[in-house]
């Protein structure tokens, strides 16, 4: 991923960045995000008259299955650990998602000793493979797409025979 801050009106990598702004008020007709200021956000306990319908970046990504990150779990310790880890995970997903509507998990796939786990923003992925790493060490692999707004994670740890 290349770095895009101070560069304000040139193209993102980002193929759900549309450059245009919602008329406001807008609702997501599929997951009730609110855009009002220039970006999505929860919705207010009433929703004025009269509000446009669209369906926002995330649920978009969702009905395309297009993640914007792809986190890899496995080993033997995931095997022992899997309730923790898959709390920690959506532990970290809801306290994003309180900042950040748009950064949610799109899927978790049961592979048996693996877990592949989708997102909606490479922000998100990176998020959780450091914070799995931080609470259960194991190894860490980040590799970000070059020419893809993506990031793709592997994280490892095995236990060791007695």
């Amino acid at each position: 991923m290349r770095e895009r801050r101070g560069l304000v009106g040139h193209e993102t990598d980002n193929p759900y960045y549309e450059g245009k702004k919602y008329p406001e008020p807008t609702v997501c007709e599929r997951c009730g995000l609110f855009y009002r200021d220039g970006h999505w956000q929860h919705p207010p306990e009433d929703l004025p008259e009269g509000v446009h319908r669209a369906l926002c970046p995330a649920c978009r990504r969702e009905k395309d299955r297009y993640p914007g990150g792809l986190l890899y779990l496995g080993g033997t310790y995931l095997v022992e650990k899997r309730e923790e880890i898959l709390n920690l995970v959506r532990n970290q997903e809801e306290e994003a998602r309180g900042q950040r509507p748009l950064q949610r998990i799109l899927w978790i796939k049961d592979q048996g000793d693996e877990l592949e786990i989708a997102t909606t923003t490479p922000h998100l992925a990176m998020r959780l493979g450091r914070a799995i790493h931080s609470a259960h060490k194991g190894d860490l692999e980040i590799k970000p797409l070059e020419d893809e707004y993506m990031v793709r994670l592997f994280w490892r740890r095995d236990l060791k025979e007695a």
